[in-house]
Protein backbone atom coordinates (compact mmCIF):
# COMPACT_ATOMS: atom_id res chain seq x y z
CA UNK A 1 0.00 0.00 0.00
CA UNK A 2 1.27 3.54 -0.86
CA UNK A 3 1.65 5.49 2.06
CA UNK A 4 -0.83 8.73 1.42
CA UNK A 5 0.25 12.07 2.57
CA UNK A 6 -1.46 15.42 2.69
CA UNK A 7 -0.09 19.01 1.72
CA UNK A 8 -2.87 20.84 3.48
CA UNK A 9 -4.26 21.07 7.05
CA UNK A 10 -8.11 20.31 7.74
CA UNK A 11 -10.32 23.31 8.64
CA UNK A 12 -11.55 23.21 11.85
CA UNK A 13 -15.20 24.67 12.49
CA UNK A 14 -16.04 26.19 15.56
CA UNK A 15 -18.24 25.39 18.67
CA UNK A 16 -19.81 28.28 21.18
CA UNK A 17 -22.14 28.05 23.96
CA UNK A 18 -25.46 29.12 23.63
CA UNK A 19 -27.91 30.85 26.22
CA UNK A 20 -30.33 27.88 25.74
CA UNK A 21 -27.50 25.03 25.91
CA UNK A 22 -28.07 22.87 29.36
CA UNK A 23 -25.25 22.51 31.67
CA UNK A 24 -24.26 19.30 30.28
CA UNK A 25 -23.19 20.35 26.96
CA UNK A 26 -21.76 24.00 28.81
CA UNK A 27 -18.97 21.91 30.73
CA UNK A 28 -18.51 19.82 27.00
CA UNK A 29 -18.06 22.33 24.68
CA UNK A 30 -15.75 24.29 27.72
CA UNK A 31 -13.29 21.07 27.71
CA UNK A 32 -9.78 21.72 26.84
CA UNK A 33 -8.55 18.74 25.88
CA UNK A 34 -10.09 15.34 23.62
CA UNK A 35 -9.98 13.16 26.73
CA UNK A 36 -11.41 15.52 29.17
CA UNK A 37 -14.52 16.24 26.42
CA UNK A 38 -14.87 12.40 26.03
CA UNK A 39 -15.04 11.83 29.18
CA UNK A 40 -18.16 14.19 29.73
CA UNK A 41 -19.48 13.05 26.94
CA UNK A 42 -19.43 9.42 27.71
CA UNK A 43 -21.00 10.38 31.53
CA UNK A 44 -23.50 13.23 30.14
CA UNK A 45 -24.95 11.99 27.03
CA UNK A 46 -28.20 10.75 28.07
CA UNK A 47 -28.74 14.21 29.70
CA UNK A 48 -28.44 16.93 26.38
CA UNK A 49 -31.47 18.07 26.00
CA UNK A 50 -31.83 16.41 22.24
CA UNK A 51 -30.43 15.70 19.14
CA UNK A 52 -28.88 19.19 18.43
CA UNK A 53 -27.59 19.47 21.61
CA UNK A 54 -26.00 15.43 20.91
CA UNK A 55 -24.49 16.61 17.73
CA UNK A 56 -23.11 19.74 19.01
CA UNK A 57 -21.09 17.64 21.67
CA UNK A 58 -19.68 14.94 18.95
CA UNK A 59 -18.55 18.53 16.75
CA UNK A 60 -16.35 19.60 20.09
CA UNK A 61 -14.73 16.44 20.26
CA UNK A 62 -14.52 16.60 16.38
CA UNK A 63 -12.65 19.98 16.61
CA UNK A 64 -10.58 18.96 19.93
CA UNK A 65 -9.79 15.89 17.85
CA UNK A 66 -8.48 17.61 14.30
CA UNK A 67 -6.72 20.15 16.52
CA UNK A 68 -4.08 17.54 17.14
CA UNK A 69 -4.39 16.05 13.31
CA UNK A 70 -3.49 19.91 12.14
CA UNK A 71 -0.75 20.49 15.03
CA UNK A 72 1.02 16.74 14.11
CA UNK A 73 0.86 17.63 9.99
CA UNK A 74 2.11 20.84 10.36
CA UNK A 75 5.11 19.32 12.29
CA UNK A 76 5.36 16.76 9.32
CA UNK A 77 4.80 19.56 6.12
CA UNK A 78 7.24 21.81 8.51
CA UNK A 79 10.10 18.52 8.24
CA UNK A 80 9.09 18.00 4.49
CA UNK A 81 9.67 21.14 3.38
CA UNK A 82 12.93 21.39 5.33
CA UNK A 83 14.10 18.56 3.68
CA UNK A 84 13.51 19.59 0.39
CA UNK A 85 15.87 22.46 1.34
CA UNK A 86 18.55 20.20 2.32
CA UNK A 87 17.70 20.96 6.20
CA UNK A 88 17.58 18.59 8.94
CA UNK A 89 13.63 18.18 10.03
CA UNK A 90 13.55 20.00 13.51
CA UNK A 91 9.65 18.83 14.16
CA UNK A 92 9.22 16.56 17.04
CA UNK A 93 6.26 14.25 15.63
CA UNK A 94 3.82 12.43 17.78
CA UNK A 95 2.71 9.73 14.71
CA UNK A 96 1.07 7.49 17.27
CA UNK A 97 -1.10 10.26 18.28
CA UNK A 98 -1.78 12.11 14.95
CA UNK A 99 -3.23 8.15 13.97
CA UNK A 100 -5.06 8.14 17.58
CA UNK A 101 -6.46 11.82 16.97
CA UNK A 102 -7.35 10.62 13.11
CA UNK A 103 -9.60 7.77 14.22
CA UNK A 104 -11.15 9.58 16.80
CA UNK A 105 -11.80 12.32 14.67
CA UNK A 106 -13.45 10.26 12.05
CA UNK A 107 -15.69 8.58 14.86
CA UNK A 108 -16.97 11.85 16.53
CA UNK A 109 -17.46 13.39 13.24
CA UNK A 110 -19.88 10.83 11.74
CA UNK A 111 -21.74 10.86 15.09
CA UNK A 112 -21.76 14.50 14.64
CA UNK A 113 -23.57 14.16 11.33
CA UNK A 114 -25.86 11.80 12.42
CA UNK A 115 -27.13 13.73 15.22
CA UNK A 116 -27.55 16.50 13.11
CA UNK A 117 -29.35 14.81 10.24
CA UNK A 118 -31.84 13.46 13.23
CA UNK A 119 -35.11 15.79 14.53
CA UNK A 120 -34.40 18.72 17.16
CA UNK A 121 -36.65 18.82 20.60
CA UNK A 122 -39.27 20.34 18.02
CA UNK A 123 -39.27 17.95 15.56
CA UNK A 124 -37.48 19.50 12.70
CA UNK A 125 -33.70 18.95 11.03
CA UNK A 126 -31.70 22.08 10.58
CA UNK A 127 -28.25 21.08 10.05
CA UNK A 128 -25.82 22.38 11.02
CA UNK A 129 -22.78 21.10 10.64
CA UNK A 130 -22.70 20.15 7.41
CA UNK A 131 -19.04 21.11 6.74
CA UNK A 132 -17.61 18.35 8.71
CA UNK A 133 -18.65 15.86 5.65
CA UNK A 134 -16.27 17.28 3.31
CA UNK A 135 -13.54 17.45 5.93
CA UNK A 136 -14.48 13.73 6.71
CA UNK A 137 -13.88 12.46 3.44
CA UNK A 138 -10.60 14.51 3.21
CA UNK A 139 -9.26 12.89 6.34
CA UNK A 140 -10.08 9.23 4.85
CA UNK A 141 -6.79 8.46 3.47
CA UNK A 142 -5.37 8.92 6.91
CA UNK A 143 -7.20 5.86 7.65
CA UNK A 144 -5.20 3.99 5.60
CA UNK A 145 -1.58 5.71 6.71
CA UNK A 146 -3.22 4.47 10.39
CA UNK A 147 -3.55 1.30 9.43
CA UNK A 148 -0.09 1.02 7.90
CA UNK A 149 1.34 2.57 10.66
CA UNK A 150 -0.38 0.26 13.13
CA UNK A 151 0.74 -2.86 10.73
CA UNK A 152 4.15 -2.19 11.06
CA UNK A 153 4.19 -1.60 14.74
CA UNK A 154 3.01 -5.65 14.91
CA UNK A 155 -0.72 -4.17 15.79
CA UNK A 156 -3.66 -5.92 13.96
CA UNK A 157 -6.24 -5.05 15.96
CA UNK A 158 -6.01 -1.86 15.20
CA UNK A 159 -4.59 -1.99 11.68
CA UNK A 160 -7.86 -4.02 11.04
CA UNK A 161 -9.75 -1.07 12.47
CA UNK A 162 -8.64 1.67 10.41
CA UNK A 163 -8.56 -0.05 7.12
CA UNK A 164 -12.25 -1.81 7.54
CA UNK A 165 -13.28 1.31 8.31
CA UNK A 166 -12.02 3.03 5.53
CA UNK A 167 -13.82 0.73 3.56
CA UNK A 168 -17.24 0.19 5.87
CA UNK A 169 -17.14 4.42 4.94
CA UNK A 170 -17.02 4.13 1.59
CA UNK A 171 -20.36 3.69 1.78
CA UNK A 172 -21.72 5.92 4.60
CA UNK A 173 -24.69 7.70 3.52
CA UNK A 174 -23.43 10.92 4.56
CA UNK A 175 -21.07 10.69 1.34
CA UNK A 176 -23.49 9.42 -0.80
CA UNK A 177 -22.14 12.29 -2.82
CA UNK A 178 -18.86 11.74 -3.63
CA UNK A 179 -18.19 8.48 -6.60
CA UNK A 180 -17.10 5.54 -5.52
CA UNK A 181 -16.41 4.39 -8.80
CA UNK A 182 -13.12 7.28 -8.83
CA UNK A 183 -11.83 5.17 -5.28
CA UNK A 184 -8.57 4.22 -7.05
CA UNK A 185 -7.72 2.92 -3.30
CA UNK A 186 -11.11 1.27 -2.29
CA UNK A 187 -10.08 -2.13 -3.77
CA UNK A 188 -7.15 -2.72 -2.73
CA UNK A 189 -7.85 -1.95 1.52
CA UNK A 190 -10.16 -3.77 0.96
CA UNK A 191 -8.09 -6.87 0.26
CA UNK A 192 -5.89 -6.09 3.47
CA UNK A 193 -8.76 -5.33 4.93
CA UNK A 194 -10.46 -8.95 4.13
CA UNK A 195 -7.46 -10.45 5.19
CA UNK A 196 -7.74 -9.09 8.53
CA UNK A 197 -11.10 -10.05 8.79
CA UNK A 198 -10.41 -13.65 7.91
CA UNK A 199 -7.96 -13.90 10.52
CA UNK A 200 -9.56 -12.49 13.80
CA UNK A 201 -13.33 -14.58 12.30
CA UNK A 202 -14.90 -12.00 11.43
CA UNK A 203 -16.25 -13.95 8.67
CA UNK A 204 -19.62 -11.83 8.31
CA UNK A 205 -17.20 -8.74 7.15
CA UNK A 206 -14.41 -10.78 5.42
CA UNK A 207 -17.14 -11.78 2.95
CA UNK A 208 -18.19 -8.36 2.68
CA UNK A 209 -14.86 -7.02 1.96
CA UNK A 210 -13.69 -9.58 -0.53
CA UNK A 211 -16.77 -8.36 -2.58
CA UNK A 212 -14.72 -4.79 -3.45
CA UNK A 213 -11.23 -6.63 -3.16
CA UNK A 214 -12.76 -9.16 -6.17
CA UNK A 215 -13.33 -5.78 -8.55
CA UNK A 216 -9.60 -5.26 -8.00
CA UNK A 217 -7.96 -6.63 -11.21
CA UNK A 218 -4.35 -6.90 -9.88
CA UNK A 219 -5.90 -8.16 -6.50
CA UNK A 220 -8.44 -10.69 -8.00
CA UNK A 221 -6.72 -13.94 -8.50
CA UNK A 222 -5.68 -13.53 -4.51
CA UNK A 223 -9.19 -12.23 -3.54
CA UNK A 224 -10.88 -15.07 -5.19
CA UNK A 225 -8.91 -17.57 -2.72
CA UNK A 226 -9.74 -15.80 0.59
CA UNK A 227 -13.20 -15.79 -0.04
CA UNK A 228 -13.11 -19.74 -1.19
CA UNK A 229 -11.00 -19.76 2.90
CA UNK A 230 -13.68 -17.13 4.05
CA UNK A 231 -16.42 -19.52 2.67
CA UNK A 232 -14.77 -23.13 3.69
CA UNK A 233 -13.85 -21.78 7.14
CA UNK A 234 -17.46 -21.69 8.62
CA UNK A 235 -18.20 -25.32 7.84
CA UNK A 236 -19.53 -27.06 11.06
CA UNK A 237 -21.89 -29.38 10.22
CA UNK A 238 -23.19 -31.36 6.84
CA UNK A 239 -25.94 -28.94 5.96
CA UNK A 240 -23.09 -25.93 6.32
CA UNK A 241 -21.17 -28.12 3.48
CA UNK A 242 -24.20 -28.32 1.10
CA UNK A 243 -24.94 -24.75 1.77
CA UNK A 244 -20.90 -23.97 0.71
CA UNK A 245 -21.04 -26.35 -2.57
CA UNK A 246 -24.46 -24.26 -3.36
CA UNK A 247 -22.93 -20.87 -2.68
CA UNK A 248 -19.87 -22.01 -4.96
CA UNK A 249 -21.98 -22.99 -7.85
CA UNK A 250 -23.79 -19.72 -7.52
CA UNK A 251 -19.95 -18.01 -7.73
CA UNK A 252 -19.42 -20.70 -10.91
CA UNK A 253 -22.27 -20.09 -12.65
CA UNK A 254 -21.60 -16.56 -13.00
CA UNK A 255 -17.91 -17.11 -13.76
CA UNK A 256 -17.47 -20.15 -15.39
CA UNK A 257 -13.63 -19.78 -16.77
CA UNK A 258 -12.99 -20.18 -12.68
CA UNK A 259 -11.00 -22.81 -12.03
CA UNK A 260 -10.57 -22.15 -8.48
CA UNK A 261 -14.13 -22.47 -8.06
CA UNK A 262 -14.60 -25.30 -10.40
CA UNK A 263 -12.37 -27.65 -8.33
CA UNK A 264 -13.05 -26.36 -5.53
CA UNK A 265 -17.07 -26.95 -6.14
CA UNK A 266 -17.02 -30.11 -7.25
CA UNK A 267 -14.21 -31.55 -4.57
CA UNK A 268 -16.84 -30.56 -2.06
CA UNK A 269 -19.95 -32.46 -3.53
CA UNK A 270 -17.66 -34.95 -3.98
CA UNK A 271 -16.45 -35.06 0.19
CA UNK A 272 -19.75 -34.60 0.81
CA UNK A 273 -20.76 -38.07 -1.02
CA UNK A 274 -22.45 -36.46 -4.05
CA UNK A 275 -20.12 -38.02 -6.61
CA UNK A 276 -22.71 -37.86 -9.35
CA UNK A 277 -23.03 -34.29 -9.08
CA UNK A 278 -19.61 -33.92 -9.13
CA UNK A 279 -19.09 -36.24 -12.27
CA UNK A 280 -21.61 -34.57 -14.18
CA UNK A 281 -19.84 -30.82 -13.43
CA UNK A 282 -16.65 -32.51 -14.89
CA UNK A 283 -18.41 -33.77 -17.82
CA UNK A 284 -20.22 -31.11 -18.31
CA UNK A 285 -17.14 -28.62 -18.62
CA UNK A 286 -15.16 -31.05 -20.92
CA UNK A 287 -18.15 -31.43 -23.34
CA UNK A 288 -17.71 -28.27 -23.48
CA UNK A 289 -14.02 -27.71 -23.60
CA UNK A 290 -12.45 -31.10 -23.67
CA UNK A 291 -8.83 -29.24 -22.86
CA UNK A 292 -10.31 -27.60 -19.91
CA UNK A 293 -7.16 -27.78 -17.32
CA UNK A 294 -9.74 -28.02 -14.18
CA UNK A 295 -11.89 -30.06 -15.96
CA UNK A 296 -9.16 -32.68 -16.72
CA UNK A 297 -7.25 -32.52 -13.57
CA UNK A 298 -11.28 -33.18 -11.10
CA UNK A 299 -11.87 -36.00 -13.87
CA UNK A 300 -8.04 -37.48 -12.57
CA UNK A 301 -8.56 -37.14 -9.31
CA UNK A 302 -12.15 -38.91 -9.12
CA UNK A 303 -11.02 -41.63 -11.45
CA UNK A 304 -8.46 -41.81 -9.25
CA UNK A 305 -10.78 -42.09 -6.46
CA UNK A 306 -12.05 -45.11 -8.12
CA UNK A 307 -9.20 -47.03 -8.67
CA UNK A 308 -10.21 -46.49 -12.55
CA UNK A 309 -5.88 -45.43 -12.41
CA UNK A 310 -5.82 -45.92 -16.47
CA UNK A 311 -8.29 -43.33 -17.46
CA UNK A 312 -6.57 -41.27 -14.48
CA UNK A 313 -3.33 -41.06 -15.96
CA UNK A 314 -5.08 -40.26 -19.40
CA UNK A 315 -6.93 -37.07 -18.08
CA UNK A 316 -3.94 -36.01 -15.63
CA UNK A 317 -1.38 -36.26 -19.19
CA UNK A 318 -3.74 -34.02 -21.24
CA UNK A 319 -4.01 -31.77 -18.15
CA UNK A 320 -0.28 -31.69 -18.01
CA UNK A 321 0.08 -28.72 -21.17
CA UNK A 322 -1.82 -26.82 -19.34
CA UNK A 323 -0.06 -26.40 -16.10
CA UNK A 324 0.83 -22.98 -15.51
CA UNK A 325 3.45 -23.06 -12.67
CA UNK A 326 6.10 -25.64 -11.50
CA UNK A 327 3.95 -26.14 -8.48
CA UNK A 328 1.31 -27.40 -10.89
CA UNK A 329 3.59 -29.25 -13.18
CA UNK A 330 5.57 -31.14 -10.06
CA UNK A 331 1.50 -31.87 -8.86
CA UNK A 332 0.47 -33.19 -12.31
CA UNK A 333 3.38 -35.23 -13.35
CA UNK A 334 3.40 -36.63 -9.13
CA UNK A 335 -0.25 -37.40 -10.05
CA UNK A 336 0.11 -39.15 -13.39
CA UNK A 337 3.44 -41.24 -11.59
CA UNK A 338 1.49 -42.59 -8.87
CA UNK A 339 -1.39 -43.65 -11.03
CA UNK A 340 0.74 -45.35 -13.31
CA UNK A 341 3.08 -46.91 -10.21
CA UNK A 342 -0.86 -48.12 -8.58
CA UNK A 343 -1.76 -49.60 -11.73
CA UNK A 344 0.95 -51.71 -12.14
CA UNK A 345 1.51 -52.68 -8.46
CA UNK A 346 -2.39 -53.38 -8.83
CA UNK A 347 -1.90 -55.95 -11.67
CA UNK A 348 1.22 -56.93 -9.61
CA UNK A 349 -0.48 -57.85 -6.42
CA UNK A 350 -3.69 -60.10 -8.90
CA UNK A 351 -0.38 -61.84 -10.36
CA UNK A 352 -0.34 -65.41 -7.72
CA UNK A 353 3.22 -67.23 -7.48
CA UNK A 354 6.41 -66.06 -8.69
CA UNK A 355 6.25 -63.67 -11.74
CA UNK A 356 7.98 -65.12 -14.61
CA UNK A 357 10.71 -62.94 -16.01
CA UNK A 358 8.02 -62.19 -19.10
CA UNK A 359 5.40 -61.02 -16.73
CA UNK A 360 8.05 -59.02 -14.92
CA UNK A 361 9.49 -57.23 -18.04
CA UNK A 362 5.48 -56.55 -18.80
CA UNK A 363 5.03 -54.82 -15.79
CA UNK A 364 8.76 -53.16 -15.86
CA UNK A 365 7.62 -50.83 -19.03
CA UNK A 366 4.26 -49.14 -16.62
CA UNK A 367 6.91 -48.98 -13.57
CA UNK A 368 9.21 -46.96 -15.76
CA UNK A 369 6.59 -45.06 -17.67
CA UNK A 370 5.79 -44.27 -13.97
CA UNK A 371 9.17 -43.25 -12.91
CA UNK A 372 9.69 -40.74 -15.80
CA UNK A 373 6.69 -38.25 -14.77
CA UNK A 374 8.25 -39.09 -10.90
CA UNK A 375 11.39 -37.83 -11.75
CA UNK A 376 10.26 -34.98 -13.22
CA UNK A 377 8.16 -33.74 -10.59
CA UNK A 378 11.44 -34.43 -8.01
CA UNK A 379 13.22 -32.62 -10.34
CA UNK A 380 11.25 -29.56 -10.75
CA UNK A 381 10.49 -29.89 -6.69
CA UNK A 382 13.74 -28.65 -5.85
CA UNK A 383 13.05 -27.48 -1.96
CA UNK A 384 11.34 -31.68 -1.78
CA UNK A 385 8.03 -29.35 -0.49
CA UNK A 386 5.80 -32.08 -2.29
CA UNK A 387 7.37 -35.05 -1.90
CA UNK A 388 4.08 -36.35 -0.92
CA UNK A 389 3.23 -36.25 -4.76
CA UNK A 390 6.35 -38.37 -5.89
CA UNK A 391 8.66 -40.22 -3.15
CA UNK A 392 6.65 -43.00 -1.95
CA UNK A 393 5.77 -44.31 -5.71
CA UNK A 394 8.98 -43.23 -6.96
CA UNK A 395 10.92 -45.53 -4.16
CA UNK A 396 8.42 -48.54 -4.95
CA UNK A 397 9.07 -48.59 -8.70
CA UNK A 398 12.46 -47.83 -8.34
CA UNK A 399 12.17 -51.08 -6.00
CA UNK A 400 10.75 -53.38 -8.66
CA UNK A 401 12.77 -52.08 -11.20
CA UNK A 402 16.08 -51.77 -10.26
CA UNK A 403 16.00 -53.95 -6.73
CA UNK A 404 16.64 -52.76 -3.02
CA UNK A 405 20.18 -52.36 -3.36
CA UNK A 406 20.45 -50.16 -6.58
CA UNK A 407 21.79 -46.44 -5.73
CA UNK A 408 18.44 -44.97 -7.16
CA UNK A 409 16.71 -47.29 -4.51
CA UNK A 410 18.16 -45.95 -1.71
CA UNK A 411 17.84 -42.29 -2.47
CA UNK A 412 14.43 -42.63 -3.43
CA UNK A 413 14.33 -44.33 -0.14
CA UNK A 414 15.31 -41.55 1.89
CA UNK A 415 13.34 -39.42 0.33
CA UNK A 416 9.96 -41.55 1.64
CA UNK A 417 11.79 -41.77 4.77
CA UNK A 418 11.89 -45.94 3.92
CA UNK A 419 15.49 -46.01 5.61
Amino acid sequence: MKKLMFAALMLLSTSAAFAGDSEPLKAILKAQTYTEASALVKSSLAQLADNAEKAKAYNKLFELAMKKVNAEQAAQIENETQKQMGKEPSKQVDEKGLYEAVGQAFDAGAQAIEFDNMPNAKGKVKPKFSGIVDQLYSLRPHLINGGIFYQNAKDDKNAYKYLAQYVESADYPMFAKFDKAQDQNLGEIAYFATLYAYQFKDYAMAEKYVKYALQNPDRAKEAQQVQLAILGSQLKTRQDSVDYAKKLEVIYNQDKDNDAVFQTMTATYSALGMQDKADKFVSDLLAQNPNSYAGLVMKGQFESQKKNYEAAADAFKKALPYAKDDNAKIEINGSIGQCLFYRAQDRVNAVKGTLSAAAREQFNVVYKEAIVYLEAAKKLDILKEKKAFWAYPLYNAYYFVKGPDAPETMAAGADAGAN
